[in-house]
């Protein structure tokens, strides 16, 4: 083998594993905004093919400024559509986050108790609030009725509404 070809084959080795990753992220890690600045990702933790995981946008926590506190809803509860789930304090306000789909709360973060400022420092990660059991027909409306992450980055850029949470 020349020292070409092996270079080229040393090259299409080493970045193969770094697209799958990224493909894989993208297909099972979705997010799904509302235009209040929550989000909705379908997870299949635990096998549990109807359990989403959600938080507050970046945008949202760059608004709120430092997060100091929160407080989250207890596994069990059932919120509706656009009900206030949870409330976070900041240096700057206190402001409610509403529910973008219809479910029953079945996990909440607890890190968040002690380390609030999680949501600023990782929204999409570590700064998650709660997960929660959704219904086979509110699974199929989130692709539907939320936007994309490109449609999110879209609506920040063209509407006013933006500004508003």
């Amino acid at each position: 083998m020349s020292n070409l070809s092996s270079f080229l084959v040393r090259r299409a080795t080493q970045y193969y594993p770094i697209r799958q990753i990224h493909l894989t992220r993208c297909f099972y890690n979705q997010r799904y905004f509302t235009k209040k600045h929550e989000w909705v990702e379908l997870t299949d933790a635990n096998k549990k093919q109807n359990e989403v995981r959600i938080g507050i946008s970046d945008y949202a926590q760059r608004a709120l400024g430092d997060v100091v506190y929160c407080e989250l809803p207890s596994i069990g509860a059932k919120f509706k559509g656009d009900d206030t789930f949870a409330t976070l304090e900041s240096v700057k306000a206190v402001s409610d986050c509403y529910m973008p789909v219809d479910g029953e709360v079945s996990g909440v973060n607890e890190k968040l108790k002690n380390e609030a400022d999680l949501i600023n420092k990782s929204p999409y990660e570590n700064g998650w609030l709660i997960q929660a059991i959704v219904d086979e027909k509110t699974t199929n409306d989130i692709t539907k009725n939320l936007m994309n992450e490109n449609q999110y980055s879209k609506f920040l850029e063209t509407t006013e509404e933006a500004a508003d949470h």
